[in-house]
């Protein structure tokens, strides 16, 4: 399990279809990008 981290706020650029995509399917997009950075991270350590 992770530690306490600090958090950081980041703007991303997404195309008009992503948006409408992500409010269809209600996705919380912070969680989603953390998830998926947390993957990668554990793939290439």
């Amino acid at each position: 399990m992770h530690g306490v981290h600090t958090v950081k706020r980041k703007t991303i650029t997404i195309r008009e279809d992503q948006d409408e995509w992500i409010e269809d399917q209600h996705l919380n997009l912070s969680s989603f990008v953390r998830e998926k950075l947390d993957e990668l991270i554990e793939e290439r350590e």
